[in-house]
């Protein structure tokens, strides 16, 4: 299992940042990376907001070679954008150090990214990497992938098993079917340990999925 990273890197040498600075009002979301040369990936981005002037400020910009308007519906222009070796090469040190893009989105105020990294060792060397040269890293996240048999929503068993209890023995309808007693009994905990650990739950569900 590796670690999933949510972060924000600024740099005016970052991938199409003289297209969105040319075009503030925009957004760029990046769907896909398509890395079969690290030098030059090809992404497939959404542009979401005025994009009338998108395609001059993509023909502008330094680091993208090729760029072609795959669709145009209401949730934005989708492009096929082949980058150019950039000044800060994110994308080859993506694939030296074994790591997994798993989105990003590009506006004024920067870049921010979603990634899957082996270890903190290899998140270490890739923030190190982006500094060195220029630019500023700021992690804004980063939890451990859970394998298939974990509970979702980064719940504990404990909590997992409290919620499903609870949701099967009516305790969330209305009006309320099960008392905190009842789950307490049914999970061998007293009532106020099982209030708390289905507001724990609750609370985590809450955090990981809104």
């Amino acid at each position: 299992m590796g670690l999933i990273a949510e972060f924000q890197l600024n740099s005016p040498d970052l991938p199409l940042t003289d297209a969105v600075t040319a075009v503030p009002e925009i957004a760029l979301y990046i769907d896909r990376i398509l890395v079969v040369d690290p030098d030059r990936p090809v992404v497939l981005c959404r542009a979401v907001g005025p994009t009338e002037d998108v395609p001059g400020a993509l023909a502008d910009d330094s680091t993208v070679g090729t760029y072609t308007l795959i669709t145009d519906t209401e949730g934005g222009e989708l492009y096929r954008i082949k980058l150019l070796d950039p000044p800060l090469p994110i994308y080859r040190k993506y694939v030296e150090l074994g790591t997994t893009p798993l989105g990003g989105i590009v506006t004024v105020d920067g870049w921010w990214g979603r990634a899957r990294f082996p270890d903190r060792e290899t998140l270490a060397e890739y923030r190190t990497f982006c500094t060195d040269r220029g630019g500023t890293f700021k992690l804004e996240r980063l939890t451990r992938e859970s394998s298939t048999d974990d509970p979702p929503f980064g719940l504990t068993r404990e909590q997992h098993e409290a919620l499903v209890v609870a949701h099967e023995s009516g305790y969330f309808a209305v009006p309320r079917e099960a008392s905190t007693e009842e789950i307490g009994d049914h999970l061998g905990i007293s009532a106020p340990s099982a209030s708390e650990r289905l507001r724990r739950g609750i609370d985590r569900v809450l955090e990981n999925a809104l």
